[in-house]
């Protein structure tokens, strides 16, 4: 079971349960009404869906970014040590990101909003001006407005990794430009997951037929867990349609080794889905995409 977004042949967008063989609709017009209600009622409503819903033919249906309305993308920095130590590397601010690792309050940024959004098939952007940006595979957690862990998400936060590393102040440059938020399009239900805390990811570059970069990590080696990040993001914040918080990354690739136009990546995280996406420096990526 797997909730999901998708455009119908009449080209109307609905919202969902997807099941190996077919989709079945919620009684939602949108992303953003679920993500209104508590995760009790969630799970009620999408089974609901299963058992008795309308059912669609999946070849009826276009997959679209799953989450819409006034969903927005944060992200979490520095969670991972690996992350903490390659971030000093590569800009020589090694004392900022060792306050921001052992600090109580964890760094949180704004990434995206909802029509800005791209999910798996999609191209992921790069910034024409940095030559040094990175993939950075992260578990993603879909939150209700009352704070909730609706569920789980592929998220690759493509990062200008050239122009955070001049200065930590650049990061917002660093972080949002067309393209650098590419989801999974389906939200796997937290209740369907066995040990959350404990999830492989992975990450394969190729370039052509030559893979160049790949890794892997495992979200137990996060210093934060993800009650406390989710608290950190509610604290100063409202959400009424719900936000998606994509929890860091302990995967760098090396100095030198960034990505180029035409490159693909590939994440994957058990239990969670896979993400495919093909880097373009096009900053004209939202023509003509579904939304």
């Amino acid at each position: 079971m797997k909730l999901v977004r998708w455009r119908a042949s009449d080209g109307t967008t609905k919202v969902g349960v997807q099941e190996d063989e077919y989709l079945a609709e919620l009684p939602f017009a949108t992303m953003a009404e679920v993500l209104q209600r508590k995760v009790v009622d969630i799970r009620r409503a999408a089974e609901e869906a299963v058992s008795r819903g309308r059912r669609v033919d999946p070849a009826e249906a276009e997959l679209l970014a799953p989450v819409d309305g006034r969903t927005e993308v944060w992200g979490a920095g520095v969670t991972y040590q690996l992350s903490r130590s390659a971030r000093a590397e590569e800009s020589g601010f090694e004392e900022v990101y060792h306050h921001v690792y052992e600090a109580d309050r964890p760094e949180l940024f704004f990434k995206s909003a909802a029509w800005r959004m791209l999910t798996d098939g999609d191209p992921g952007g790069l910034r024409p001006d940095c030559d040094d940006s990175v993939c950075e595979p992260e578990l993603a957690l879909v939150l209700n407005r009352h704070a909730e862990i609706v569920g789980a998400l592929v998220c690759n936060d493509l990062t200008a990794r050239g122009i955070e590393a001049v200065n930590p102040i650049y990061l917002p440059q660093a972080k949002l430009f067309p393209g650098s938020c590419v989801l999974s399009t389906a939200i796997v239900p937290w209740w369907t997951i066995d040990t959350p805390e404990d999830l492989l990811i992975t990450v394969a570059v190729y370039r052509g037929a030559e893979l160049v970069f790949s890794g892997e990590a495992r979200t137990s080696a996060m210093r934060r867990g993800y009650g406390e990040l989710v608290q950190w993001l509610f604290r100063g914040e409202q959400f009424p349609d719900g936000v998606v918080l994509s929890t860091g990354t302990g995967i760098v690739p090396p100095l030198g080794a960034g990505l180029r136009p035409g490159d693909r990546a590939i994440v994957t995280i058990d239990q969670v889905g896979v993400l495919s996406n093909v880097m373009t420096d096009n900053r004209d990526m939202f023509e003509g995409l579904p939304k």
